[in-house]
């Protein structure tokens, strides 16, 4: 131990500053490094869940001892990828995550004791919502959904039971919308999962406030017009996109139905006559013959008022006799009635807009030319979308096919959409972070393991006091000016003062001084592979002999060449 204290001591305070400061940048970059290389890859449990949710998933699995990290919106949880079946199967224990929608579980958490009818008729109904909402996000494409239920009591003394309702709101995951047959599943499971609900009284909207499908109970009212509406446009957007992928290729068109549709109900009534169709209905004839006479003109008596078949035929009279015939005929002139009611939600107008995407054409050399598609395709594309809905230019209907190109189109034959460096950059910093540490370590370690690195990096440039050593001095004036046969005077001048240079210095610090050979000595060289040119054999004999006679001396000068890296 004083050995070592000793040597500490010989090596000087800025050698050992030197060496402190880097035994403790070293210590931090393997803690640091280590950090990064062991942290443990997270994995999301799950994902898109509502705050207050999230919050009892991570209350729960930090509870039971799972290390737990979350992103910067709060709705994903993420735990190691080696925890991540415990931490599942641990929150399925309790039930979680469940979106707040409690369903039949109500009654787990509850007794019979203080639990009048009321209450169990408000659990039974949020148990049935919950329940209802939890199928309704089982449906591909939805995300959310929320259930209300009016499920009336019949009154006492009441003839007629009040019919149940229920409104349904549901939310598409990410950009994509509820479509119309969507809305019709959604009440079909309703109205069956509820007793005596017809599906005509389920109501479904959209988180947008479009109704999908409404009452059809209230003919003209604005819910059934907008659930006429939206079964007409999906329909015909529906048969539009199909012809056209035929020949653009899916994803090359953008289909949007406008359909106008009346909301006044009118009935129409029309009277026709034709006088060609003339029919002989009645025929009436009146005849009528009149007979009378009169007395001559001066007499006066009753011959007048005597009948003529009484009169005896005296005296002068005048007689008048008259006839007249009377016809009247009935026709029946033919004709045509009709009544036309038109209730509303009749197409009053359709209108399509329909977006093609270009033509994309590879070249020899490999490159992708976009041109638009010619007149006279748009010309065909048009008239086939004109024939799926059924134009009519007296209704006033619209159509228009336009070629423009996608800015989001991407297809092999082209340069795919990509993302930028500076987006795999930040998706991959951790991973990026940790290889980076790795290599400085390993760049660390053998650094300061390589022994001529580290000897140039911590050596300090000390004054040469050789000369001032008078050992040293004369063992370097001893040695011969010639090395061995075919070497350069240099050579071996250069490499023996080394030895014996750092042997006087050594020898002096202790207190010995080496004395220059007798003339005469062992001057044959001996091949060494640390020293260049070879040593004279005499020095290594009179080393040999100053270890057997003072061996302390010699054993501090070969652990100050240990210390000193020599």
């Amino acid at each position: 131990m004083q050995a070592l204290l000793d040597n500490l001591r010989a090596l000087g305070w800025r050698r050992l500053s030197v060496l402190g400061g880097t035994g403790a940048m070293l210590l931090a970059a393997l803690f640091f490094g280590l950090s990064f290389a062991v942290a443990p890859e997270y994995t999301p449990v799950y994902r898109d869940l509502s705050p207050g949710e999230a919050s009892r998933v991570v209350e729960s699995l930090e509870q039971a001892g799972f290390r737990v990290q979350t992103d910067s919106s709060g709705s994903m949880v993420s735990v190691p990828r080696d925890d991540i079946a415990r931490a599942r199967m641990e929150l399925a224990g309790l039930g979680l995550p469940n979106d707040g929608t409690p369903g039949w579980e109500l009654f787990d958490e509850q007794s019979g004791i203080g639990m009048n009818t009321f209450m169990q008729r408000v659990n039974r109904l949020r148990a049935l919502e919950g329940e209802l909402a939890r199928s309704i996000q089982t449906i591909d494409g939805v995300d959310a959904a929320r259930v209300h239920l009016v499920l009336p009591e019949r009154e006492p003394f009441s003839r007629e039971r009040p019919r149940p309702s229920a409104s349904v709101i549901v939310r598409g995951r990410g950009s994509r919308s509820i479509s119309t047959r969507q809305g019709q599943s959604i009440r079909a499971l309703v109205a069956a999962a509820v007793p005596d609900l017809a599906p005509t009284m389920v109501t479904v909207l959209s988180a947008s406030g479009e109704t999908i499908l409404g009452e059809e109970g209230e003919i003209g009212s604005e819910a059934n017009l907008q659930t006429v509406r939206s079964g007409i446009e999906d329909r015909l957007r529906q048969r539009i996109t199909e012809i056209l992928t035929a020949r653009v290729g899916a994803g090359n068109a953008r289909v949007q139905v406008t359909v106008d549709l009346s909301s006044e109900r009118q009935v129409l009534r029309q009277q026709s006559y034709d006088p060609a169709q003339r029919v002989v209905r009645s025929t009436e004839t009146r005849e009528e013959t009149r007979d009378d006479s009169k007395a001559a003109r001066g007499e006066v008596g009753v011959a007048d008022d005597i009948p003529a078949a009484l009169a005896d035929g005296g005296g002068a009279t005048n007689r008048n006799t008259s006839s007249m015939t009377n016809e009247i005929v009935n026709y029946e002139i033919g004709g045509s009635q009709s009544e036309t009611v038109r209730e509303p939600g009749e197409v009053e107008k359709v209108s399509v807009a329909v977006l093609v995407n270009g033509i994309y054409n590879v070249q020899p050399d490999g490159t992708v030319d976009y041109a638009e598609r010619p007149a006279d395709e748009l010309q065909q594309l048009q008239a086939l979308v004109q024939t799926a809905v059924g134009f009519d230019q007296q209704r006033g209907d619209n159509v228009s096919v336009v070629s423009l190109r996608f800015m989001d189109y991407s297809m092999d034959v082209g340069e795919p959409v990509t993302r930028s460096i500076t987006q795999i950059l930040a998706d991959n910093l951790n991973n990026i972070l940790r290889g980076l540490f790795a290599l400085v370590l390993v760049a660390i370690v053998l650094f300061l393991g390589f022994r001529p690195a580290l000897r140039q990096a911590l050596a300090i440039q000390r004054p040469d006091d050789t000369e001032a050593l008078p050992g040293a001095s004369a063992a370097t004036a001893a040695l011969p000016a010639t090395g061995a046969e075919g070497e350069e005077p240099g050579q071996a001048q250069q490499a023996r003062p080394q030895l014996v240079g750092g042997t006087a210095q050594s020898m002096h610090h202790t207190g010995t001084i080496l004395d220059p050979l007798p003339p005469g000595a062992d001057d044959e060289l001996v091949r060494i592979a640390t020293v260049q040119g070879g040593v004279q054999r005499g020095w290594i004999s009179t080393i040999n002999e100053l270890i057997e006679r003072e061996p302390d001396d010699a054993l501090k000068v070969v652990k100050g060449w240990l210390a000193e890296g020599a």
